[in-house]
């Protein structure tokens, strides 16, 4: 179609050019003037399509553009009336904790593995596995028939040896024997009187005692009645769980914030809704080169008992906390990468995002070093449905009690008779 149009437009063109140059221009019209008349028909006949199609796309264009106006105002007009419901509350000064974190190895306070130090056989054992017992309780007897014959028998050479020393001593006083001899009666006592003090303390050592208060653990498989046990065997494990140490790494940076006393808290998986709080008993001499860390050894009372030996716990160490500062709940921060915003409620209840620069976190919230101030109206609750300039609803917002007419009656009366008197 347009290319009907540009080729009657090209032979209007070419027809009134030749049309011009030529010498006889009647002769010149009779004989070409039917290709002008079909050219300039053909472009009017576009001409007045194209006028017709304008004036009657004209209104539904028109129309058109009215309508899809009217919706998107209406749209912006909803969005700017909708009404979101939240929890705000004023933003006001707190205290802020300086913390660390890290993971910790929970220690008993005292532990032990009993051992045999003697070659024997196991004659009795005295306790009750898993038992809480006392410093110096017995534990277990090993078969001592041979250490006791021991015993005897150094006794009796002893005794014998201490009558000819006795002898031999008043008789060198009375100038009757020789110091020759009365030094070899008082070597022989001293000989008899050590191998009878190591034969005692071969004895002792068939009776296995608790070296400190705590709580004994499961017999090993060997000790039993009855079966011969090495030197150096393994027999029970003992721990005193009165106190718990927890052992944690702080990286090297921290090492002028941290020192002996500072308060110490513990949370475990297996009491989550538990803290367990202690302070800080040591600090290690020496930062270790290989993960630039320092050793801390802190002390938690465990009265109840409930924490055991080879735990591993959250550790928070609080070094510190700053006062008269903004500190707000996480749950008011929203996050995008690395920036953090607050919704703020103006004086015409409409919220609006402000972006904010976090401090210390810590269980009493999130410090703020910028972006709010003292008394500002921070949305806590229901942030997601909102947008800059959204109207809201406080939930929470404590509305003042309008009294009954009676009562308002009343209370004047009232007031008016303590002003007469």
């Amino acid at each position: 179609m347009f290319k009907i149009l540009f080729r009657s437009i090209k032979n209007c063109f070419m027809f009134w050019r030749d049309y011009f140059s030529s010498d006889n221009k009647k002769l010149f019209w009779a004989n070409n003037s039917s290709q002008a008349y079909k050219a300039l028909i053909v472009i009017l006949c576009f001409a007045l399509g194209g006028v017709l199609l304008y004036h009657g796309l004209k209104p539904v264009v028109k129309n058109g553009c009215k309508l899809v106006l009217q919706s998107e105002t209406q749209q912006m007009l909803s969005r700017q009336e909708q009404v979101v419901s939240v929890e705000a509350e004023p933003v006001k000064l707190g205290t802020s904790l300086k913390e660390i974190k890290s993971i910790g190895l929970l220690k008993a306070n005292k532990e032990a593995i009993i051992k045999s130090e003697i070659s024997g056989k196991i004659k009795e054992v005295l306790f009750t596995e898993g038992s809480e017992v006392s410093k110096g309780d017995v534990l277990i007897k090993f078969e001592d028939d041979g250490q006791r014959a021991e015993v005897e028998r150094f006794e009796a050479e002893y005794a014998l040896k201490q009558n000819e020393f006795n002898m031999n001593k008043t008789l060198y006083q009375q100038k009757a024997g020789s110091q020759k001899t009365y030094k070899e009666a008082e070597a022989g006592m001293k000989m008899a009187k050590a191998q009878l003090s190591n034969a005692r303390f071969q004895l002792s050592r068939t009776v296995i005692t608790t070296p400190f208060k705590g709580k004994i653990g499961i017999l090993k498989t060997p000790a039993h009645p009855g079966n011969v046990i090495q030197p150096n065997t393994e027999l029970v494990y003992l721990v005193d769980n009165s106190k718990i140490k927890v052992e944690f790494l702080i990286p090297a940076k921290y090492i002028e914030d941290i020192a002996r006393g500072q308060a110490v808290e513990i949370t475990l998986e297996s009491f989550p809704n538990k803290v367990f709080s202690g302070a800080v008993e040591a600090i290690d001499s020496a930062i270790d080169t290989k993960n630039h860390s320092i050793l801390v050894k802190a002390v938690i009372s465990n009265e109840d008992g409930i924490l055991q030996h080879g735990m591993l716990a959250n550790v928070t160490l609080i070094t510190g906390e700053k006062s008269n500062v903004i500190v707000i709940s996480d749950d008011s921060l929203d996050r995008e990468g690395q920036h953090e915003f607050v919704w703020v409620i103006d004086d015409k209840n409409r919220a609006y995002r402000r972006k904010v620069i976090t401090g210390s976190k810590s269980e009493n919230g999130v410090e703020i070093i910028a972006g709010l101030q003292e008394g500002d109206k921070l949305v806590t609750s229901g942030q997601l449905r909102l947008n800059d300039g959204t109207k809201v609803k406080i939930l929470n917002e404590a509305t003042p009690t309008v009294l009954p007419t009676s009562d308002k009656k009343s209370a004047s009366d009232e007031s008016s008779k303590s002003d007469k008197k």
